[in-house]
């Protein structure tokens, strides 16, 4: 009897290995063979994803985007984008409509534990905080007891919403709307009193407004956020691929090594330098990826400070600094793994 049980469990050892092997690059081998990487964005959220006046995409995701497509393919524009809203982004990914859902989504114990997801990154870093109205005369969050409030369904921010009033015995309504662009329509044309987002989307929208000076951001928080994009859980070798793509940007960043200056990088003698662009070893081809992938994404989107500057810093409309999303040696959160 003993023997038998051994048995069993041994048969259920290896099949299991068995059934994990058979799923391990599944989805990198069907995205190789379809020549492209289709990719989910917004329909139009400045900042994350527009359309420019020729008619390409253009924003943080779209970069997200474009750099997964380098790493795969040595081209950033080997990528269908798929727009559709927040609602549709997760089960897209699911359904394998879309490879990734490059949506800036907020990465929560449960998204990560019970849907069969992966977030990549975090590649943004930032909080929740609220946009008034100044007509309202709030200044702060506790001047918003009793407000209405503009929320996107199907997110995480109404309970988080609910859980920051109810500790503080505030009340509030919420209204919620399909997409982004319902809800600050509506709240423009005062449906509701106030609408929530992460502080550097609240920000990017204000500048779309008829008049920007009438709306206020409070400088306070409510709730911690740390996005990013999401791809199925299934296949290990495929969530490594889109893990390693945000890190060779942030480790692009970390080196100084950007669209400017890589032909002369890839002429160095560090060793460092070398193994990170492919020059030497085959961390590439380990993964199912050319050695020199992070060359390709660095040509083709340039580095994490690149991406972020064109679509919210200094370089950009919005105009934020870095802040957390600034490397940890300057005191932000963003940081990369050994490179070896």
């Amino acid at each position: 009897m003993r023997t038998l049980l051994k048995s069993i469990l041994a048969a259920g050892v290896i099949a299991a290995a068995s059934a994990t092997t058979a799923t391990a690059g599944a989805i990198l081998d069907e995205i190789k063979e379809r020549g492209k990487l289709r990719c989910g964005i917004y329909q139009n959220v400045p900042a994350l994803a527009t359309l420019d006046d020729q008619g390409r995409w253009q924003g943080f995701d779209v970069d997200y985007c474009r750099a997964l497509a380098a790493a795969l393919f040595g081209d950033g524009d080997a990528v269908e984008f798929v727009t559709m809203t927040f609602a549709q982004g997760m089960p897209a990914v699911k359904s394998r409509e879309v490879d990734m859902a490059g949506l800036a989504i907020t990465y929560t114990i449960g998204r990560d534990s019970e849907l069969g997801l992966d977030f990549v990154g975090p590649t943004l870093y930032s909080g929740h905080g609220f946009m008034v109205h100044k007509r309202t005369g709030a200044t702060k969050i506790a001047d918003l007891n009793g407000a209405s409030v503009c929320v996107v369904a199907g997110t995480v921010t109404d309970s988080l919403i609910s859980d920051y009033f109810s500790a503080r015995n505030l009340t509030y309504t919420p209204v919620a709307f399909e997409n982004t662009n319902q809800r600050y329509e509506y709240y423009e044309n005062g449906r509701c009193d106030v609408v929530t987002s992460e502080i550097p989307f609240l920000g990017t929208r204000r500048l779309r407004m008829k008049n920007p000076d009438d709306h206020v951001i409070f400088e306070e928080v409510f709730a911690k956020s740390h996005m990013g994009p999401v791809i199925l859980e299934s296949d290990p070798q495929w969530s490594n691929v889109a893990r390693w793509v945000h890190y060779a940007l942030i480790q692009a960043d970390e080196f100084g090594i950007n669209q400017e200056n890589i032909d002369e990088m890839l002429k160095t003698e560090d060793p460092e330098l070398q193994r990170f662009l492919g020059v030497t070893e085959t961390l590439g081809e380990k993964m199912g990826l050319p050695n020199d992938f992070t060359v390709n994404i660095i040509r083709a989107t340039g580095n994490y400070d690149d991406i972020w500057e064109r679509n919210f810093g200094m370089k950009s409309a919005v105009k934020l600094p870095r802040g957390l999303n600034a490397l940890a040696k300057d005191g932000g959160l963003q940081w990369a793994p050994n490179w070896r």
